[in-house]
């Protein structure tokens, strides 16, 4: 198979991995997100039409989905860069561990970290109890815990990506010569 065919192959690869992991990350953080909170029943409160509480779900799992994507590309260039180069320092079957392994990291880290912040935030505005005006459908601390979740995900987004890559081992390019 000539170069252009393997990169071809690749990027349609790439492509359905990245509309699976998408579904995924979704279903995932929407999970995660309802059971790592303790103050209502989310799932309980969307049934209710709780707007508050589907706005800050709605923007916890879109913050979730910007911090894991940027968990996902260096690992997807660790593996273009398996399928393209001659020599290969790993198998495949390690490099879909260290795949696999890194993305459950970063859904952690996302999730740990989001969560996380919430609860700070709530720290910090001891006088608004998000907990209960989200139950009782204040919309607006919805939108405002909402932009605390994104601010942090755009925080976050370039932190992860720079952790990710360091957690990689890249691949050797070779040695480079200069004639004198």
């Amino acid at each position: 198979m000539n170069l252009n065919a393997t990169v071809i192959l690749l990027a349609l690869c790439e492509f359905l991995l990245t509309a699976g992991l998408s579904v995924l990350v979704v279903y995932v953080n929407y999970r995660l997100l309802i059971v790592t909170n303790r103050d209502y029943d989310a799932e309980e409160e969307i049934k209710k039409d709780n707007k508050g509480v589907a706005m800050l779900l709605a923007g916890l799992v879109v913050s979730g989905g910007l911090i894991v994507k940027e968990g996902i590309y260096p690992v997807m260039n660790i593996v273009r860069l398996y399928f393209t180069t001659p020599t290969h320092e790993f198998s495949g079957w390690q490099l879909a561990g260290l795949a696999a392994g890194h993305v459950l990291l970063v859904f952690v880290i996302a999730t740990f970290t989001l969560s996380l912040s919430l609860r700070f935030w709530g720290k910090l505005t001891p006088n608004v109890r998000n907990g209960d005006e989200l139950k009782r459908g204040n919309f607006s601390v919805g939108i405002v815990l909402t932009g605390v979740v994104l601010v942090v995900a755009l925080f976050m987004s370039e932190g992860i990506s720079r952790l990710t890559k360091s957690l990689i081992p890249q691949a050797s390019m070779g040695q480079v010569e200069f004639a004198e």
